[in-house]
């Protein structure tokens, strides 16, 4: 406890308001740590915090944010609302953005304007959640955001155009039930030189998947696929493959002594491949894998 010529001498010496003088981005780093309703609240504290909220670097609108907001109010004009607050309140870069749990949205025409704004403030990480009996059409937009390290798409179509080099910059890509041919993935993967980290959760099937990428670490993998082509991932240290395509009959049991050559740093490996065939670029061989390792 403080003393009574203790506490006068800090009164003396220390700000008024302690918090509203605290450099600009340490105000960033408290801010971004509570939910994006909590910091747009804080803009009633004072003049100094008014606008404080509109710099946050990372957004999210998920459901404890439409918890938070009037429900006697139709979910799409609370949803509109905010957006229009964001896109004309908000100074400085955005790099972080995540959006989820907007069933009840009608239309997706706000989140085609939302898209093409976060392309244009520096997006570097962003997670997009759609339900799944209403998937969303990423816009030309999307393809811009040439920032890009992490990215998780939940539920989206993804139809770039022909113009689309891939992102260069992409550490850790996550995709959830998207909508892409064999040929646009393998391309999106090839153009992605940087990759470390890739999820795969898929049901509608492919016909091949070829994954080129020198600094991958971890691939997960879950879906129906007739065939998988590894080629240059010689620092991957976790595997896991899930096949959900049922066995064909008569497949049989093969030696996995080549394929685990190819991966001289593998540290953690789950197979599931039930019919699925594995390539290996340095091994000749088509494995056609049936049990679970």
């Amino acid at each position: 406890m403080l003393s009574k010529e203790e506490k006068e001498l800090c009164s003396a010496t220390l700000p008024s308001d302690i918090l509203s003088n605290l450099p600009e981005n340490v105000l960033d780093e408290i801010l971004i740590r509570v939910p994006l309703r909590d910091a747009v609240g804080t803009s009633i504290l004072s003049k100094k915090w008014r606008y404080n909220w509109c710099r946050l670097p990372g957004l999210t609108l998920d459901q404890t944010l439409w918890d938070t907001t009037n429900k006697s109010t139709r979910f799409v004009t609370r949803f509109t609302d905010i957006i229009y607050h964001l896109l004309a309140l908000h100074v400085g870069p955005i790099t972080k953005f995540i959006l989820s749990d907007i069933a009840k949205l009608g239309n997706y025409s706000k989140i085609d304007n939302l898209v093409l704004f976060l392309s244009r403030n520096g997006i570097q990480h962003l997670v997009l959640k759609f339900p799944k009996n209403k998937p969303y059409k990423l816009p030309s937009s999307f393809f811009t955001c040439l920032q890009m390290r992490h990215l998780s798409l939940h539920h989206c179509s993804i139809q770039p155009l022909s113009t689309f080099t891939g992102f260069s910059e992409l550490v850790e890509l996550e995709l959830y039930e998207v909508t892409i041919s064999s040929e646009m993935f393998g391309s999106l993967i090839s153009h992605s030189q940087l990759l470390e980290k890739l999820v795969l959760q898929i049901s509608s099937s492919l016909d091949h998947i070829q994954i080129d990428a020198p600094k991958l670490k971890s691939f997960d993998f879950t879906g129906n696929v007739e065939l998988i082509s590894l080629k240059k991932v010689p620092f991957l240290l976790e595997l896991s493959l899930f096949s959900t395509v049922a066995p064909s009959p008569g497949t049989g049991q093969h030696d996995f002594t080549k394929y685990f050559e190819s991966f001289p740093n593998l540290e953690h490996l789950h197979l599931d491949y039930r019919s699925l065939q594995v390539n290996i670029a340095s091994c000749p061989i088509v494995w056609g894998l049936t049990q679970t390792v």
